[in-house]
């Protein structure tokens, strides 16, 4: 499991990106990303800001107003998108490339279409032996595959944005940081707390 993790202000300037594998299940914490993959990752998320437009200022799910947390909202090939958006219209958007045999994709069959070889799970340098999020309840069905709505899953990324936006907060309040002009989180506290919440919940 692979992650790109990004900060958008209003105006779709990108204030903080990171990038991690996953820590639960044995992970390393080492992104399993190729580096097309890393150049491709920011049009991905980029893309899906319509739809997270939609589903903000679309009917509301709750009582009077929208939610912060938008959950799983886009998906491109086998990337899956998660939302959160602050009160100020910054969107936190997580970029999830679950592993190629959690998407019932097989690393023997190169015919698939995919990199498998990127994404194996044997024990050598590269390899992934990453989970789900929220652990094996976030495979859906009994093929096991990767089912990003799965309340397991919706759950470790909930738990994930909460820990960012909390940091967030206390990061936007130091008078010398100015968000709405677009000034980059250049921050190693907050990075580190970045880093501390995915290791946590993915």
């Amino acid at each position: 499991m692979s992650y790109t993790f990004t900060i958008l202000s209003p105006h779709d300037t990108p204030l903080f990106t990171h990038t991690f594998g996953t820590s639960r299940s044995s992970g390393t914490g080492t992104p399993a990303f190729t580096t097309a993959d890393l150049a491709l990752n920011p049009f991905i998320i980029h893309s899906a800001l319509d739809i997270v437009e939609e589903v903000q200022w679309g009917p509301s799910s709750t009582s009077g107003s929208a939610p912060m947390y938008l959950k799983h909202i886009d998906k491109y090939q086998n990337n899956f998108i998660s939302c959160w958006i602050t009160g100020g219209n910054v969107r936190f958007l997580l970029l999830t490339r679950p592993r190629d045999e959690a998407l019932g994709i097989s690393a023997a069959n190169p015919s698939s279409g995919s990199a498998s070889s990127i994404y194996s799970t044997g024990s050598g340098a590269g390899s992934v032996r990453g989970s789900l999020a929220g652990g094996r309840a976030g495979l859906g069905g009994g093929a096991g595959m990767y089912n990003p709505t799965s309340p397991a899953t919706e759950e470790a990324v909930k738990n994930f944005f909460v820990d960012v936006y909390e940091s967030w907060v206390k990061t936007i309040m130091n008078p010398f940081f100015a968000v709405g002009h677009g000034d980059v989180v250049k921050s190693p506290v907050f990075r580190a707390r970045v880093q501390a919440a995915a290791k946590k919940y993915l």
